[in-house]
């Protein structure tokens, strides 16, 4: 289970940026409560934020899913 807040984006926010990867180092598994499957998160991006003078670093869980499956309740 996991604990606290969470940062994550998706595979294909990474794949169209052209994000560098890192293994997560503790991998869990998200799936709906009426799911069999599953998708196991293992990777981990960090992400550059800037907002005018603000800037910071945020380390994302790559998500394999698209906002529309969570729209549309898929996975």
């Amino acid at each position: 289970m996991v604990s606290g807040s969470c940062n994550s984006c998706t595979s294909r926010l990474v794949e169209k940026l052209t994000l560098t990867t890192t293994s997560h180092p503790k991998p869990y598994k998200l799936q709906r409560i009426k799911d069999d499957g599953g998708l196991v998160v293992n990777q981990q991006v960090s992400v550059r934020i800037s907002f005018e003078k603000y800037k910071d670093t945020t380390l994302c869980d790559i998500v394999p899913m698209e906002a529309r499956h969570i729209l549309h309740g898929r996975r």
